[in-house]
């Protein structure tokens, strides 16, 4: 749908460098050069790299990414915050009985069942599904700098 309005979608390239205008803005993102080989030399497959300009570039690699630390670095973006928390968790879904369930009800627990010195907590959404089947969407999650060696999140 987004390429139907007009969206570029490249597939198969990674962004390598933030490209930056004169005064010091973002402008867009170059790719990764392919066909290359092992010693860095060129292969006869090889291809440059694309410079992609826009008027807006979203970062969007994941937790951290390697364009993403060097922007936040750039424009200081980490100033007055916390910082990043990883963590570990899982989901599973339910169906439960129609006379329990509760469309659209959400709830959620800080630290139970983990002890107070471990970030954790879960979550149960009773969903509104369609076809009005009685679903609950499960889980829990633990930041991963706990410190019992015997937390075990499954």
């Amino acid at each position: 749908q987004a390429e139907e309005l007009g969206v570029e979608v490249y597939t198969g390239q990674g962004g390598v460098e933030v490209l930056y205008n004169e005064d010091g803005a973002v402008v867009g993102v170059a790719t990764n050069d392919v066909g290359v080989g092992k010693d860095g030399a060129p292969k006869g497959s090889f291809e440059r790299g694309m410079e992609l300009r826009a008027k807006a570039t979203l970062f969007a690699e994941g937790c951290r990414g390697s364009l993403s630390k060097e922007v936040i670095e750039q424009f200081d973006l980490a100033a007055d915050s916390e910082p990043q928390t990883y963590g570990i968790g899982l989901k599973e879904l339910w169906r439960i009985d129609p006379a329990k369930h509760k469309p659209g009800t959400v709830e959620h627990t800080a630290g139970w069942p983990a002890d107070n010195n471990t970030w954790g907590g879960s979550f149960l959404y009773h969903l509104d599904d369609p076809d009005g089947d009685t679903l609950v969407s499960c889980g829990y999650v633990v930041a991963l700098d706990y410190t019992n060696p015997y937390l075990n999140p499954f």
